[in-house]
């Protein structure tokens, strides 16, 4: 476990305190009014707060296995070791996956993948999202930090940094558990929290070898290749390989196919973000201004770019909406359409003003919605919905197994 912070929790305490003066007022304004400004004032053990974006130094890198998925509530459990708590997690409403080098979704991810993560204190009002116990805390106080900004397999997190692997050959392991084990070294620049040297992969008959868009067998690994991989746990805490990509044809199709899933899931549920501001009319109707979070594919951005008439509808930190949000959804026109310079982690660089017909209870500044595009009517599954007071409180929480 590696903090992304710059300084430590003392220091930044100290900082605070002695700056408190000078900031209040600053600070007043930012707590009231939401601002996507990268440099949103943030105490390093401070709740996230409702409408700003954090700023990027903050929060905690955690890496390991995803062992508990729930896609629906956009929540789950990695686990670092075979000896340490799972930990548990949510996903902030703007946080990001990403999966073979694409966006994605929790719904994507395959239990086991070894994921990289990037985790904040919860929002405001979310810290029983995730319960904690004082045994886990004092074992492991970083646990705390349990909403997640950012989330991505192993392909992913090593090929946005420039980095692949150089195949040295295979080595038959020893000891009580003896694996064949595929030796790589690094290629490319030194990662915070990747592995930084000489390493042994597992590599067996379940491990899927890509070249030229097709699987093949082991014999096609070569020394001197340079690789990608996807891992998953090992035996003793070790890794092992779930996929190898030989060539950038099979890994850009694979990262095409996840690509492609990404777009229909984001087509059906509509693109999230929160509100900025509202201005009610007095005759019905009004005014809503929505910055749209960021990590989705470029293309959907262009698509409500290219657009004036779009449908919104409120939805919750989970990103679930109420009923069929197809349905209940509010038709509006786009007034201005506004590029954000420099957006800060989480957050998309379009944001747009709405003249909306009907104005609903959750467009309040703060509150996520989710805006239709260009795209065809679909009817989702009834479960994804939030339909009942009840559903509504038991999606407030996650159920530990």
């Amino acid at each position: 476990m590696k903090t992304c912070g710059r300084f430590s929790f003392l220091t930044s305490c100290v900082v605070f305190v002695l700056t408190l003066l000078g900031i209040s007022s600053l600070i007043a304004e930012e707590t009231t009014t939401p601002k996507t400004d990268a440099k949103s004032p943030y105490a390093s053990d401070e709740l996230l707060k409702q409408g700003i974006f954090p700023p990027e130094e903050t929060g905690t890198y955690i890496e390991g296995d995803l062992v508990i998925n729930d896609p629906v509530n956009r929540r789950g459990a990695i686990r670092e070791k075979r000896n340490f708590p799972r930990h548990y997690f949510a996903m902030l409403p703007y946080g990001m996956v990403r999966y073979h080098g694409a966006p994605a979704d929790l719904c994507d991810i395959p239990p086991g993948t070894h994921m990289h993560g990037k985790f904040l204190l919860p929002l405001e009002g979310e810290r029983d999202t995730i319960p904690l116990s004082e045994k886990v805390l004092k074992q492991k106080p970083h646990y705390r930090n349990n909403h997640a900004i950012l989330l991505e397999d192993d392909v992913s997190f090593y090929s946005r940094q420039g980095r692949s692997w150089k195949v040295i050959g295979f080595e038959q392991g020893g000891g009580p558990a003896p694996r064949l084990k595929l030796s790589v070294e690094p290629v490319g620049p030194e990662i915070e929290g990747g592995i930084n040297k000489a390493a042994l992969f597992d590599i067996d008959d379940s491990t899927r070898i890509w070249k030229n868009r097709q699987m093949v067998t082991r014999d096609a690994i070569k020394s001197g290749q340079l690789i990608q991989v996807n891992l998953t746990w090992g035996p003793f805490d070790s890794l092992a390989t779930t996929d190898v990509w030989l060539d950038e044809g099979s890994l850009k199709a694979s990262r095409e196919i996840q690509r492609n899933k990404h777009l229909r899931l984001i087509r059906s549920r509509f693109l999230p973000g929160w509100v900025d501001e509202v201005k009610n009319n007095d005759s019905g109707g009004g005014e809503v201004t929505v910055t749209f979070f960021g990590g989705m594919d470029s293309s959907l951005y262009s698509d409500i770019r290219k657009i004036q008439n779009v449908k919104i509808c409120n939805a919750e930190n989970t990103l679930r909406t109420w009923s069929y949000h197809q349905e209940h959804a509010s038709h509006a026109t786009i007034l201005d359409k506004n590029e954000i310079k420099n957006p800060p982690l989480g957050s998309s660089n379009l944001q747009v003003k709405l003249k909306v017909v009907r104005m609903l209870d959750g467009f309040r500044p703060g509150r996520i919605v989710r805006v239709k595009g260009p795209w065809t009517y679909v009817l989702l599954p009834w479960d994804e919905h939030i339909n009942s007071e009840e559903a509504y409180e038991r999606s407030k929480k996650m159920i530990l197994p």
